[in-house]
């Protein structure tokens, strides 16, 4: 039993390894890319600002320089990006404008392969601050040797990684649906309390900005429509005044037409009076029928700005629940396969109790680098970086191990 929980711990240890240098790739991968130096069969975009005939793209050739437009043969190897577009710019120094700029911008590299031990040889693109031991993640891993005990180990490892990662997404869609019930019930987000209770920080804080994103963009609109609204109020109350005054002037109006054919029915009064009296109404009456015509839209546009604000928080709602619904049903999937790995991960700790450990040797590496000076192999470390075009040859030595194994089965 003691053997058995030093291999246990052992095991954890190799857990905790993988686990920090995925740390360390991520780290490694975000200098390198700000420190990335072109080299042979990258594909750089060249633009020189108002000139098209000097912009286009242009590949690294083997001697590590492109063929440009006007200056021939220019030496790009080793240079970052900024100082090769400075270069570029030097030599066009005379032949164009001196405020015209010069950008380059890489479009792609030349892919690396891998071949020998490992599960998936074959061709991977590059990617700036490429290690071996992500070239190697890439092809699948090591080629696992015929080792009962060795396969276990690996099958942990595997699981492990999986349950973490399930977990992770468990905690995801946790925080999401905290989010949504939260925008469902006009509550605010409960950051504080998810970090408490064991949620990822960098996971929470997103979210939290997402629900701040949504809440501010709802509230604009509805501040929007209720400007709106105050506007039209504004403009219906006008008209209501205006159409108030047309009526008074009407009768008014109305009165003196009746006094005036009175009057010229008497002979008292020129016709042309009565007829002036009668257009004035008539003027009147087709006024105060536009103000009608005004007010009815107004009042229209009203309801259409009290439509169009119920429709928004209406599709907010909709578009919440069937997220809600989504979330619940994916975190119901999580728990299974969490749980359904947890009961893999205590099958894996039975085989390795009744296995047998036995040492796999170290891998060793070697790249075949094609330069500006020819083809070369040379022998590197897990955590050496790779150039575009690079040839990864991955040897584990492992006949030595299977075929002890293999005579032990005959």
């Amino acid at each position: 039993m003691g053997r058995v929980l030093q291999r246990i711990a052992r095991l954890a240890e190799c857990v905790a390894l993988v686990l920090a240098l995925c740390c360390t790739l991520a780290s490694a991968r975000a200098q390198a890319q700000a420190a990335y130096r072109l080299g042979v069969g990258d594909v750089l975009q060249v633009s020189v600002f108002a000139a098209p005939d000097l912009s286009g793209r242009f590949t690294i050739g083997s001697d590590g320089a492109i063929r440009y437009p006007r200056l021939g043969s220019v030496m790009m190897a080793e240079l970052t990006q900024e100082e090769a577009a400075e270069r570029i710019a030097d030599g066009l120094v005379g032949r164009i404008p001196a405020d015209q700029t010069v950008t380059v911008d890489i479009v792609s590299h030349a892919p690396v392969f891998v071949t020998g031990d490992v599960q998936t040889p074959g061709r991977y693109e590059f990617r700036p601050g490429m290690i071996v031991l992500e070239l190697v993640a890439l092809g699948g891993g090591l080629r696992r040797p015929d080792s009962p005990m060795t396969g276990a180990a690996l099958q942990m490892l595997m699981l492990q990684r999986d349950y973490a990662d399930e977990r992770l997404v468990r905690w995801s869609q946790r925080v999401e649906r905290a989010r949504l019930e939260s925008e469902i019930r006009a509550l605010e987000f409960d950051s504080k309390g998810l970090i408490a209770s064991g949620a990822p920080r960098d996971m929470v804080e997103a979210e939290e900005t997402l629900f701040r994103v949504r809440k501010d963009s709802l509230a604009a609109q509805e501040a929007a429509a209720e400007a709106q609204r105050r506007t039209l109020d504004d403009e219906i109350l006008t008209l209501q005044k205006s159409l108030t005054l047309h009526d008074r002037d009407l009768v008014l109006i109305e009165q003196d037409v009746n006094a005036t054919q009175k009057l010229a029915d008497q002979g008292l009064t020129a016709h042309s009076r009565l007829r002036d009296s009668q257009r004035q109404q008539s003027g009147l009456q087709r006024d105060r029928l536009e103000v009608i015509g005004l007010l009815a839209r107004a009042r229209q546009n009203r309801l259409d700005i009290d439509q169009r604000a119920a429709a928004v928080l209406e599709a907010r709602s909709t578009e919440n629940a069937l997220s809600l619904r989504a979330v619940e049903l994916a975190n119901l999937r999580t728990e299974q396969k969490i749980a359904s790995l947890a009961a893999s991960i205590e099958a894996a700790h039975d085989d390795l109790e009744t296995g047998s450990l036995r040492q796999v040797p170290a891998a060793t590496y070697a790249v075949v680098r094609t330069d500006r000076a020819g083809t070369t192999q040379i022998s590197v470390d897990a955590h050496d970086r790779l150039r575009p075009g690079d040839i990864l040859e991955v040897d584990r030595h492992l006949p030595e191990l299977d075929m002890p194994a293999r005579a032990a089965t005959r």
